[in-house]
């Protein structure tokens, strides 16, 4: 992960150089504003990031405002705004399953058990009353997936190790209140947009290794950690999704 964030920052600082030294000598006849130079850096930026970590949406979604910023040089202001963020939307779609294998091969705990119990729901995880997939998993590893819909999962299990969850243009909130970890687990994250809740007793001890790319993550109430306190640590990334971790 820190050779990935060189790279990122690296790449970073060269082309923010070249946009600056290409502004400056008017290399370019179309003149540009000095917010819209600063917007064109974050977006390269997030680019970048999404580039390095194999993020489609952040990717395909920052070409799109890049596209909306300059619409005008590049002769397409007969789209509009919308019009570029729906094409987005389904190229991201469309992307992110054509290259699943190759996503899951740079995130290991995407391929390790992940499917076990679940299948590839083609835009539904409902059932018939339109009510979120409600489930109970008493084993030591949680998979959830979840592919436009909602699923909401009440882990128990004496001896939990790891969860797996996948959310792409859904929700899933998980609950481990009535779980005991001996020692350590791992919780793996993969949200692209979508959101995530999970509720985590607060005398565990959180460590947080998260990619965050355009995305939002936020906690609600606080942990209680004493030197017996088993760590888990929440890793993965989040991409135009948001991720809420609350303590109970």
């Amino acid at each position: 992960m820190r050779n990935r964030n060189g790279i990122f920052w690296g790449l970073f600082l060269l082309l923010s150089a070249a946009i600056l030294v290409v502004s400056q000598m008017h290399l370019i006849t179309y003149t540009f504003g000095f917010w819209t130079i600063i917007v064109t850096i974050m977006l390269v930026a997030v680019l970048i990031k999404s580039l390095v970590y194999f993020a489609i949406p952040g990717t395909v979604f920052s070409l799109a405002f890049l596209a909306i910023l300059y619409a005008k040089p590049l002769g397409i202001t007969a789209l509009v705004p919308w019009t570029i963020l729906g094409a987005a939307l389904l190229i991201s779609i469309g992307l992110s399953m054509i290259f699943r294998p190759l996503i899951a091969r740079h995130r290991p705990w995407m391929n390790k058990k992940y499917y076990r119990g679940y299948s590839w729901h083609h835009g539904r995880n409902f059932n018939g009353n339109g009510d979120p997939d409600v489930k109970t998993v008493n084993d030591s590893d949680v998979d959830v997936y979840v592919k436009m819909g909602s699923s909401i999962r009440y882990v128990k299990s004496e001896n939990f190790k790891e969860a797996n969850i996948d959310v792409s243009m859904g929700d899933a909130k998980v609950y481990f209140e009535n779980v005991t970890v001996e020692g350590t687990a791992v919780i793996n994250v993969n949200a692209s947009l979508g959101g995530i809740e999970l509720y985590i007793p607060k005398t565990w001890n959180v460590v947080k290794e998260l990619d965050n790319n355009m995305g939002g993550v936020s906690e609600v109430g606080f942990s209680d950690v004493t030197v017996d306190s088993p760590v888990v640590t929440i890793r993965g990334l989040v991409s135009l999704s948001g991720l809420k971790i609350s303590y109970i």
